[in-house]
């Protein structure tokens, strides 16, 4: 089927059915994205190490565990911003 016959059809679909259709198709794009964008990432990683430019590959913690084992570095003096600030004027 072409993409003109599939249009065709879907306007013959009625709103809500349209609507259905297009949740389940941007679910599956991003899906498709993200399974992707891993596989590129792995392919960089690899040809990095391959290259001797990484001894290993570095683990692939989910974001959730990098947030949950976040520890802040209380350093001392202004905020940077007000260096910066002070430094340009």
């Amino acid at each position: 089927m072409t993409p003109t016959e599939v249009l065709n059809e879907i306007n013959k679909m009625p709103l809500v059915e349209k609507r259905e259709l297009l949740e389940k198709l941007s679910r599956e794009v991003a899906e498709l994205e993200e399974s992707d964008l891993g596989n590129r990432e792995k392919l960089f990683l690899e040809n990095l190490r391959r290259k001797g430019m990484l001894s290993n590959l570095p683990s692939q913690d989910s974001d959730d565990d990098v947030r949950r084992n976040f520890k802040r570095i209380e350093i001392g003096g202004e905020p940077l911003s007000e260096t910066i600030i002070k430094e340009r004027g």
